[in-house]
């Protein structure tokens, strides 16, 4: 892992930060899972004219509403700051465990690590972290833009979340249908599915029961 510490390290933050700005990071470029070593990427960002817009999630069960809450969010990102050279979109997934304390014990689906190689693939995002407290890296970084859903039921208080940005964007849902409900829709399905195979045995036995007897 790279580090942020001496001239060594230093010069290796610069060449992922230019990496990513030019559009050739690779995923390993991008996912940095040191938020101290973040911290001071964004510093290098800003030192360069870029802006920082940040959001974050779980994003299990990764589908197009996700796809499209970041590209319309780093597409309003870009529109608040448009006096600067770029604007970069720092995105944290929740970790397993932080998923579990938000979403109950049957979450996530999907693992942080496949999470986060998911969100390595698309244009939008620019730098992937993992989260292992609600509200707490943000603060630190202090995005210029930071972008949530209001779909998403345990949000702050906005207020609150106005105090650790220049700028807070709210985005409707981007798909009728969140990843939550998908899961209750799957869930109930299986289980009609699973009391009508027992229903279908229990008819078969009795038929086959009353042939007997008759």
């Amino acid at each position: 892992m790279e580090t942020g510490n001496g001239n060594g390290g230093k010069n290796s933050l610069m060449l992922r930060v230019q990496r990513i700005l030019r559009g050739s990071a690779t995923f390993e470029d991008r996912f940095v899972s040191d938020h101290d070593e973040l911290l001071e990427m964004a510093r290098i960002l800003r030192s360069m004219g870029c802006a920082i817009g940040y959001t974050e999630g779980v994003f299990d069960l990764f589908h197009i509403g996700h796809a499209d809450y970041l590209k319309v969010g780093k597409d309003a990102a870009v529109k608040v700051c448009s006096s600067a050279e770029q604007v970069v979109l720092v995105v944290g997934a929740d970790s397993d465990a932080l998923t579990k304390s938000r979403k109950g014990p049957g979450r996530p689906i999907a693992p942080e690590g496949e999470r986060c190689q998911i969100l390595g693939h698309l244009r939008s995002v620019d730098i992937i972290t993992v989260l292992h407290e609600p509200e707490v890296f943000n603060r630190n970084l202090h995005p210029e833009v930071r972008i949530i859903s209001e779909s998403t039921g345990d949000n702050p208080d906005k207020e609150d979340m106005k105090r650790y940005c220049d700028e807070l964007v709210c985005l409707p849902p981007q798909r009728p249908t969140g990843t939550t409900a998908t899961i209750r829709t799957l869930a109930l399905e299986g289980g009609v599915a699973a009391i009508e195979k027992v229903r279908h045995k229990l008819v078969t036995v009795l038929e086959e029961t009353l042939h007997e007897l008759g």
